[in-house]
């Protein structure tokens, strides 16, 4: 009792030291969201979550579907983000067990050997023989096991377990977050490639117009209505229409390797290169609330689960600098394995409290714990950068629509007009009213406007992709769930419309 008491007394000026320790929880986090999008239309009604979480389906591409499925079950990154999923769970399961009672077993043999001494009174065994041959081999066994249970008065071990379930969620969140990203690159890559093969097939038409021209101007030289330098100026402009054909296939085959490795295949799929499509364009260009973001981001949502990670890691650093209580037993089991048994109990069994203080750790501890609430404000500070991110995303996205929608309307009307002229070009050079210079310009000038219809085309699909990829997707029944405890409540983040 008197070796209890002084322990007691040893933790309360333990108690006393470490509570000088000052804990600063002021960091507040204040973010200011719009009530609306400043770059684009806000919807006031909540969009369909089942729609926004398959929003490439609303390209109405069966090609898209495919390489979307093919890339969730085959893309190498996404296991890697799986399997730290598992094993950020598995350390979680792992860090909750140790609330429980440990306990261990051992057991050991032990044989000795005579090989020379005194052959009177008693050999290892305890045997007495006077005289008699004694025993040259003894053997002895014991086997016992040792139970140990911390008594978590501070909240070291819960707050331990706390922050691994915090870790596992947060992995979580990297996981959905990777999973997002994937599908985004994939419709962005095949709508590059849309792009890049629209581009060919412009080039393509050209180069054959080109061929066609320098046809019709031999001839014309042939019958004496040309000269040698309208030949030749046909030759330029068509050759000039050739070389720039390798960048265009450069571009398709760039884009399906890339798609073949999102896939998780070395080898791209030549069906996507034979089998050309028109870019779909999703009409709308409306957003949500600017509040969504907090909900839908999982780069958002995992800032907001690390405060809470960061938050029960300084816990556990505060509770190191108290006194651990613990209740621990032994059981063993002993006895011969030759020769005489051992004189006493066979069988014993200790156990009782046991306390570990923390005196003089020349402010190790103090540190720690200091080092420990910096990374908390980090995390805040994080949090408060991810949310203007997300509205940054999604502001750009929003504008980014909204220009190219604008460019896409005008380029289209650029080409009515430029193919109109290149009519008018052709029949009044054929007529003998102006010469190759002007039809050859026409010509060009349509050429180069179909090219940019053609990136205009490309930039406002890709567009839609970075709208949804800024706004996320509503977290599904595939989300894990917060912890159902709390060493305390997560920090406020008050949200001001």
């Amino acid at each position: 009792m008197t070796v209890l008491l002084r322990c007691a007394a040893a933790g309360a000026i333990a108690l006393a030291v470490s509570g000088c320790i000052p804990r600063d929880r002021s960091a507040q986090l204040s973010v200011t969201l719009p009530s609306r999008w400043s770059n684009g239309q806000t919807s006031v009604q909540a969009l369909a979550q089942t729609e926004l979480a398959t929003w490439w389906r609303r390209y109405r591409d069966p090609e898209i579907n495919r390489l979307v499925d093919s890339a969730l079950a085959a893309n190498p990154t996404l296991d890697e983000a799986r399997e730290r999923v598992f094993a950020a769970r598995s350390l979680a399961r792992a860090q909750g067990a140790q609330r429980l009672p440990t306990v261990d077993g051992a057991a050991s043999a032990t044989l000795q050997s005579r090989l020379s001494g005194p052959t009177q009174g008693l050999n290892a065994a305890g045997e007495d023989f006077f005289g008699e041959s004694p025993r040259s081999t003894v053997g002895v066994f014991q086997a016992g096991f040792d139970a140990r249970w911390e008594l978590d008065f501070f909240g070291r071990v819960r707050n331990s377990a706390l922050a691994a379930e915090h870790a596992a969620l947060v992995a979580s969140e990297e996981l959905h977050d990777a999973r997002f990203i994937l599908i985004a690159e994939v419709v962005r890559t095949y709508l590059e490639l849309r792009g890049a093969q629209g581009r060919r097939a412009v080039i393509l038409r050209e180069i054959a117009a080109r061929r066609s021209l320098l046809d019709s101007v031999r001839v014309q030289q042939t019958a004496g209505t040309s000269s040698e330098f309208d030949v030749q100026r046909a030759r330029s402009t068509y050759e000039a229409a050739r070389a720039r054909a390798p960048a265009a296939d450069l571009a398709v085959r760039v884009a399906l390797q890339r798609l073949a490795t999102l896939a998780g295949s070395a080898r791209p799929d030549e069906r996507l290169a034979t089998r050309s499509r028109g870019i779909g364009i999703i009409s709308t260009a409306v957003g949500p609330l600017p509040t969504s973001i907090l909900r839908w981001r999982a780069d958002i949502r995992r800032a907001e689960v690390v405060i809470a990670q960061r938050a029960a890691e300084a816990d556990v650093a505060e509770a190191d600098l108290y006194p651990r209580f613990m209740l621990a037993g032994t059981l063993d089991i002993a006895g011969n394995l030759l020769g005489k048994p051992l004189l006493g109990t066979p069988v014993t069994l200790t156990g009782g409290p046991a306390i570990s203080i923390p005196l003089v750790d020349w402010g190790m501890r103090a540190n720690v714990v200091r080092a420990r609430e910096a990374q908390w404000r980090e995390a805040v500070a994080a949090y408060r950068s991810a949310v203007l991110r997300g509205v940054e995303d999604v502001e750009i996205a929003l504008a980014t629509i909204r220009a190219t929608r604008s460019r896409l309307e005008r380029q289209s009307t650029a080409v009515t007009a430029a193919s109109r002229a290149l009519d008018l070009a052709d029949r009044q050079y054929r007529g003998g009213l102006t010469g190759l210079t002007e039809r050859l310009q026409a010509e060009t000038d349509l050429r180069q406007a179909e090219l940019d219809l053609a990136d205009a085309r490309e930039g406002a699909a890709v567009a839609s992709v970075g709208l949804f990829k800024a706004l996320g997707t509503p977290p599904g029944p595939d989300r894990p769930a917060a912890p159902r405890t709390a060493p305390e409540p997560a920090p406020a983040i008050a949200v001001l419309q």
